[in-house]
């Protein structure tokens, strides 16, 4: 009977110690849960951080293509400015030498009108 009894002790104790690991089991699964869902939500934010950045680089690319085209363009407008005032630069050069060439006419005709009507008054 004694021995019996001392092995129904030695069951109990089993027993507990089974049930206190079964506990430590249990707590190690919640806890793995909890790490798992926390790990869930990390890959998902991580996945949403991933599709912004990739927006916002697509959308950055649209901004690089578009002034790279106002660049090209500003840069087309330049160039024709420039060769507009190197043909009014031109233009003006031709008028200052046209206004020259008219002052010398007029010069050279009012010296003629004076010589004719001095010929026009002395043969009269």
């Amino acid at each position: 009977v004694r021995s019996l009894h001392q092995k129904s002790s030695c069951l109990q104790e089993l027993v507990h110690s089974l049930h206190q690991k079964s506990s430590c089991l249990q707590q190690l699964v919640h806890s793995l849960h909890q790490k798992s869902s926390c790990h869930q939500e990390l890959v998902h934010s991580l996945q949403e951080l991933a599709h912004s950045l990739h927006q916002k680089s697509s959308c950055l690319q649209q901004l690089v293509h578009s002034l790279h085209q106002k660049s090209s363009y500003l840069q087309e407008l330049v160039h024709s400015l420039q060769e507009l005032a190197h043909s009014l630069h031109q233009k003006s050069s031709c008028l200052q030498e046209l206004v020259h060439c008219s002052l010398g006419q007029k010069s050279y005709l009012q010296e003629l009108v004076y010589y004719l009507l001095r010929q026009y008054f002395q043969d009269y």
